[in-house]
């Protein structure tokens, strides 16, 4: 496999790397949860850069994350 041919991902790889479906996959990109900047999209093909795609995904999972265990250390 040439590095062009690595540095993008199809939505089905994204899918597999993920273990997720595809329509998860689509539901993430509609909400902004993968950012436009983690993939190009063409005439509806889209190709991913996985590592942005994992970073994007592990940084909304920390924010998430943080504001849940503050509002369990205001509630108790």
């Amino acid at each position: 496999m040439t590095e062009v041919e690595a540095k993008y991902a199809n939505m089905n790889m994204v899918a597999e790397y993920f273990n997720v479906s595809l329509s998860t996959i689509r539901k993430w990109v509609h909400s902004g949860h993968i950012p436009t900047s983690a993939y190009i999209n063409i005439g509806g093909v889209y190709r991913f850069r996985l590592d942005d795609v994992e970073a994007a995904l592990t940084d909304k999972t920390k924010k998430v994350q943080t504001r849940t265990s503050k509002t369990k250390k205001d509630g108790e």
